[in-house]
């Protein structure tokens, strides 16, 4: 989709961008071939869990396919209903746990409350021990009747692949900048102008589009470690190491805001890199802008493949270019 088409701004099921997606769930419904797990996979905020609670919602609406507006529509959007639960890593801990899947197994088997499906969301599905990995293995191979497991992660490729096998998989793309624009504009009040800003600073992740609509502070928050990344690349080695440092104890305590400010700084890069193609004065050079763009997402590769953050975050700091004029030693 171009930036000059128009999209519809009541998208179906209220999720915005995957209209091929929501096609499909509900033909499985109207046909009655659901499966019993789904995974929905895809970059940060462009609407994962947004689409898995949709269809929490059609599978129980009273008014098929999805009203939104009934009793079980209503619940669910509250995370409230008794027969659909969420379950994510809690903010103090590094995984979703063993006990916490134990539990889950135990509940499926239990009859429904009221809901014709018992439906779980399991956000973040990355963040399963590989003992929970394990357990919910077994609920995937043998699910009772009537319950449907739904997964969500930013990459399959850190889930088990027997996991991945057991599920219809949705590959989910960032949202068209059209649609996020539209949202924004007509659903949340944003100016034209400034919903097509944030639309170009979402790429696609309309979750954080809406919120930074809302939350002045998440705009804010991207200038500075953009900020950041433009002083390292000024920086000494030493001084480059002590940041390092600084995002390794951040990341054992707070991981989304160091995987945000590598997002951040990955999209730095490729601005830099598209400003270097077209010929404007920048620092960089584009192979030099090739480089650095590929040495931030190694290291989010490295990050949430577990390998030790003070290395991977020094081995980027260290390979990233400096800036001219800037400080060495």
């Amino acid at each position: 989709m171009t930036r000059t088409e128009t999209v519809d701004t009541v998208p179906a099921w209220g999720v915005v961008g995957h209209d091929w997606a929501v096609a499909l769930l509900a033909r499985a419904l109207t046909e009655r071939h659901t499966a019993h797990a789904y995974l929905f996979s895809g970059p940060p905020g462009i609407g994962k869990t947004t689409l898995a609670r949709a269809f929490a919602q059609a599978l129980n609406c009273e008014a098929p396919p999805r009203c939104g507006t009934c009793r079980a529509c209503q619940l669910i959007a509250r995370d409230a209903h008794p027969d659909v639960r969420v379950l994510a890593r809690p903010a103090d801990k590094k995984n979703l746990g063993i006990e916490d899947i134990k539990a889950l197994r135990e509940e499926v088997a239990l009859k429904p409350v009221e809901a014709r499906h018992k439906v779980y969301l399991l956000r973040e599905a990355e963040d399963l021990s590989e003992p929970a990995a394990n357990a919910l293995l077994k609920t995937l191979e043998e699910p009772p009747p009537g319950v449907v497991l739904l997964l969500t992660t930013c990459d399959a490729n850190l889930l088990l692949p027997t996991i991945v096998s057991r599920c219809q998989h949705f590959r989910l793309r960032p949202v068209p900048w059209a649609a996020v624009v539209a949202h924004l504009e007509h659903t949340c009040g944003v100016p034209r102008g400034e919903a097509e800003r944030l639309a170009t600073l979402s790429e696609g992740q309309i979750g954080w589009a809406t919120r930074a609509a809302q939350e002045p502070a998440l705009l804010a928050a991207r200038q500075e470690q953009a900020a950041l990344l433009e002083t390292a690349l000024g920086s000494t080695t030493l001084e480059r190491l002590r940041l390092a440092a600084d995002l390794a104890e951040r990341w054992t305590t707070a991981p989304a805001s160091v995987r945000e400010a590598l997002a951040t700084w990955r999209r730095w890069w490729r601005e830099q890199l598209r400003a270097s193609l077209a010929g404007q004065p920048v620092a960089f050079e584009a192979e030099v802008c090739w480089r650095a763009l590929d040495r931030v997402q190694q290291a989010i590769d490295d990050l949430d493949a577990n390998v030790n953050a003070r290395l991977a975050l020094e081995a980027l700091l260290l390979a990233l270019p400096r800036r001219p004029g800037g400080r060495h030693g």
